[in-house]
C-alpha cells in the first residue's frame, strides 16, 4: 500500500514514471523488475572477437529503454539493477572458461572525457564496481582495473558499418598494464563488437590480455540470430 502510494506521489508531483514502460512508478514497476531479474545471459556471436563475450540481455525494448535512461541520466539509479546484470553476464563467462578466476579484474571501457563532464559521471565505471561488489559478495575476489584510455579521437559511430567501425577504432585505445588476475573487458553495450575488439588488442600490446568480454546488452544481428 505504502510503495503504490510513493508511486502515485511520484507520478503527480515529479512525472515519474518506470523507465521500462512508462507506468506510473518511481522505479521499476514490479512486471519489469521481474524480468529484468529473470536476465539468461548468453555467449554472443561476434565475428572479430578473440575471446568469448557473454551479455546478460539482447538490446531490445525494456533493457534499451533502462540502458538509455540510465546514460542519460534520467533513471541513473538503474545503475544498481545495470550493474548486477553485469554481474551475472560475467560469472556466466567465467563458467566459459577454465578453472576458477582468483583475483578477477574487469576492466571498464573508457569513456570520453566530454561525456564524462556532461553526464556528471562515468556510467561504465560505475556500472564496472556495482558488478565488482556483487561478485565479491559471492565469493569471487574481484577489482575493478580502469587501466583502458583514448590516444585519438574518433569519428562518431553511428551509421557506420561494422568493417567502418572497425576501422575507425583501430589503434584508438590505449592500455596500461593491468594487475595481476583474470581480466575480464566490461561494458553496457556491443553492436558490432568493434570497441571490444580493440580493448583487447590494446590490452594484449601491453601485455595483459583479457580473458574474455561481458556486456549488459547486445544489439540483436540483423539475420536474425541472437546476436
Amino acid at each position: 500500500m505504502l510503495a503504490g502510494w510513493v508511486d502515485a506521489a511520484a507520478s503527480l508531483l515529479l512525472g515519474s514514471a518506470c523507465p521500462g514502460c512508462r507506468a506510473p512508478c518511481a522505479h521499476l514497476c514490479a512486471a519489469c523488475a521481474a524480468e529484468v531479474a529473470a536476465a539468461e545471459p548468453f555467449a554472443v556471436a561476434l565475428p572479430a572477437a578473440l575471446v568469448p563475450v557473454v551479455a546478460a540481455a539482447r538490446y531490445e525494448e525494456l533493457w534499451q529503454r533502462c540502458i538509455l535512461a540510465y546514460k542519460e541520466r534520467t533513471g541513473w539509479w538503474l545503475g544498481g539493477v545495470l550493474g548486477a546484470a553485469l554481474a551475472l553476464a560475467v560469472a556466466d563467462a567465467l563458467r566459459r572458461g577454465p578453472g576458477r578466476p582468483d583475483p578477477l579484474v574487469l576492466v571498464p571501457m573508457p569513456s570520453q572525457r566530454a561525456t564524462v563532464r556532461e553526464r556528471g559521471l562515468d556510467t561504465t565505471l560505475l556500472l564496472a564496481r556495482t558488478a565488482a561488489r556483487r561478485l565479491a559478495a559471492s565469493g569471487l575476489a574481484t577489482r575493478v582495473a580502469p587501466v583502458l584510455s583514448h590516444t585519438r579521437a574518433v569519428a562518431d559511430q553511428s551509421g557506420l558499418d561494422e568493417r567502418q567501425r572497425r576501422t575507425n577504432l583501430a589503434g584508438a585505445l590505449g592500455a596500461r598494464p593491468a594487475p595481476e588476475g583474470t581480466l575480464v573487458v566490461v561494458d553496457d553495450l556491443a553492436t558490432t563488437g568493434a570497441s571490444l575488439v580493440e580493448a583487447c588488442r590494446a590490452l594484449a600490446s601491453a601485455g595483459t590480455p583479457p580473458t574474455a568480454c561481458a556486456i549488459v546488452a547486445a544489439t540483436p544481428r540483423r539475420d536474425g540470430r541472437r546476436c
